[in-house]
């Protein structure tokens, strides 16, 4: 796929994925972070030009690489922030002992966001590496049209999802005897207490 479609549905799919954990602010902040950086250096680090045309390689292009780079974009920046200005910690809305759950989430989020980009270049022709072998789940041209329209758009309404607020979690779910009915009680949007 383009690295346009990458960057959005990555961004996408990190944001939905962080939606129950992070502010929104962050949730954010840090699926674009993820989904730039992650997507830009598995396809400039792992592209080799063999008799004039660019090909993946397994560097980047594999289960392994991918998601080890997504790892390091999410850990290294988040461990250098806490420990040169431990007082974010309080902006995340934790405590700074929690510092070392947050190093691990962005680790978790950056590794899905290397696997993302797995998963776009496996419905391409060029495939990616899978046990040293390329392998593709569909053969798609990288600029297929259609293809990245409709990621792109999947990208968006993922990332409109992670922003959606959450509803509130005093829902009540009361069995209504009969054919297997429930009905919901007590569902409201987020606010005061």
């Amino acid at each position: 796929m383009k690295l346009a479609t990458h960057y959005i549905f990555t961004i996408g799919m990190v944001a939905l994925a962080a939606r129950p954990i992070l502010p929104p602010a962050v949730r954010l902040s840090t699926a674009i972070w993820l989904g730039i950086l992650v997507n830009w250096l598995i396809d400039h680090g792992g592209h080799e030009v063999r008799g004039g045309i660019p090909r993946r390689t397994a560097v980047t292009h594999s289960v392994p690489g991918a998601v080890g780079v997504g790892v390091a974009l999410g850990i290294l920046p988040v461990a250098a922030v806490l420990v040169l200005v431990p007082s974010l910690a309080s902006w995340l809305g934790t405590q700074p002992t929690a510092g070392p759950l947050f190093v691990l989430l962005a680790g978790l989020l950056g590794g899905l966001a290397g696997l993302s980009h797995l998963l776009l270049d496996a419905l391409t022709e060029g495939g990616i590496y899978y046990h040293g072998r390329r392998w593709a789940l569909a053969h798609w041209r990288y600029d297929n049209a259609v293809a990245n329209a409709l990621f792109m758009f999947l990208g968006l309404v993922m990332t409109g999802a992670a922003l959606v607020p959450m509803m509130s979690s005093a829902v009540n779910v009361v069995p209504v005897h009969g054919y297997g009915h429930v009905r919901v009680e007590g569902l409201a949007p987020p606010g005061p207490a």
